[in-house]
């Protein structure tokens, strides 16, 4: 399994619409770039990009930064007479970039017990960041959307970022959640189902609000971050709290209302353990941290979790623990390693993604699971549909939900943006 690290010299499928996207969706994946440059990556003329450009300059959409050195040069009509590595000589060029004053964004991310915010200036530069530890199931409907109102309010006062000034909003969560209507379905972190939450912020704040599922930002700032992941289908199966997927065709989540996955529900048997979702045999109910920590307490001397939810330190204890030689935790880890194969199998067979990547704080126990995994994968995908795709480990961890969900409202409020024709 190889990891292509080489940056595509030109978007593909990732930038549909009109060719002010095209340029806008350049320069948020790269950074600052020359004129010239931002031509052979869209395929627009040099002439075409000089108008658009200075369109969105007057726009302040962009603006011109420092310049760079050789071997960039904004004049089209330079030559590489020497032929070194494609460099070009001449004046140096005058890079173009987002404008980080047109306005700012605002990333929630609510999990399990704990709600993390984050506000961000259109070129994407984080400024000022937030973490509340909250029992989240105690919360009603009513307190959860005046509670997300608070924390986005605290982070426009802490930056002295007037209303008017916010482009939009995103909100993640885990579970089952409709991006096209805004509605949280179901989530495990909890009690709750069936929240509008979109509409009372949207009223809050007159500005759009984008959902999405966990896995699926987790998805977008791994394709954000690793351009290479961002060609074709990627499949993200995000481990830890939970285990859900999220799915990216050519770097945007494409696929269903809002492109997550609960495949951490797949049964893999009806008498299964007891999962959070109140059936049983569940995938996550073998492999998601709660699963892993409960099973433990049924031989170990470990303290509660709270909500059932261990933390972070507990996780980490018990891997120290699995590591020691404790025969009956190497058998708790190699069903998750099983579980795990049988998640990945099911997301090849069924959609033949390009990557499957898995994510998440719940790989850091990988070392343990590694051998089950390996051997069942063999035995549940068909050898031929297995070498077509390549897996990829990327142990990230939370900061990946909300920085991902900042890239997925950026891009929305990038396209509410590019709608004016040439």
């Amino acid at each position: 399994m190889t990891d292509q690290t080489e940056l595509p010299r030109r978007i593909s499928g990732m930038t549909r619409g009109s060719n002010r996207g095209r340029l806008v969706e350049v320069l948020r994946r790269h950074g600052p770039l020359p004129r010239v440059e931002l031509a052979r990556s869209t395929g627009l003329s040099f002439p075409a990009v000089s108008g658009l450009t200075s369109r969105l300059i007057a726009e302040e959409l962009l603006c011109e930064t420092e310049t760079a050195p050789p071997p960039w040069s904004d004049d089209p009509d330079d030559e590489d007479p020497d032929g070194l590595n494609g460099r070009r000589r001449g004046r140096p060029a005058v890079l173009l970039t987002l404008n980080p004053k047109f306005g700012r964004v605002i990333a929630v991310s609510l999990r399990m017990n704990l709600i993390e915010t984050l506000i961000a200036d259109f070129s994407g530069f984080s400024l000022a960041q937030s973490r509340l530890e909250i029992a989240t199931r105690a919360l009603d409907a009513g307190a959860l959307c005046d509670l997300v109102i608070t924390q986005i309010n605290a982070m426009l006062a802490a930056t002295a970022t007037p209303h008017h000034r916010l482009l939009g909003i995103g909100i993640a969560l885990q579970g089952i959640v409709d991006a096209d209507t805004g509605r949280h379905l179901w989530s495990p972190v909890l009690s709750v189902t069936d929240i509008d939450l979109a509409k009372p912020v949207r009223e809050a704040f007159g500005t759009e609000v984008v959902m999405a599922n966990d896995a699926v930002a987790v998805a977008l700032a791994l394709a954000a971050a690793e351009p290479s992941l961002a060609q074709g289908l990627m499949a993200t199966i995000l481990i830890g709290h939970g285990v859900g997927m999220g799915v990216v065709v050519d770097g945007e989540a494409r696929l269903g209302a809002g492109a997550g996955s609960e495949i951490g529900h797949t049964k893999l048997g009806s008498n299964g353990p007891q999962c959070r979702c109140g059936q049983r045999g569940c995938i996550e109910a073998h492999l998601a941290d709660y699963a892993l920590y409960r099973d433990a307490r049924t031989f170990l001397d470990l303290p509660p979790a709270a909500s059932q939810q261990p933390s972070e330190a507990q996780m980490t204890l018990l891997h120290e623990r699995a590591r020691s030689g404790d025969p009956r935790l190497e058998h708790v880890f190699q069903q998750a390693g099983r579980a795990l194969a049988e998640a990945v199998a099911a997301t090849i067979s069924v959609l033949r993604p390009h990557h499957v990547v898995l994510a998440g704080r719940g790989l850091q126990a990988f070392d343990m699971m590694r051998h089950a995994y390996e051997e069942r994968l063999e035995q549940a995908v068909l050898p031929w549909l297995l070498k077509s795709t390549t897996i990829h480990l990327r142990p990230s961890d939370s900061a990946a939900i909300v920085d991902g969900m900042m890239q997925r409202t950026l891009r929305v409020v990038d396209r509410n943006h590019m709608e004016t024709t040439e």
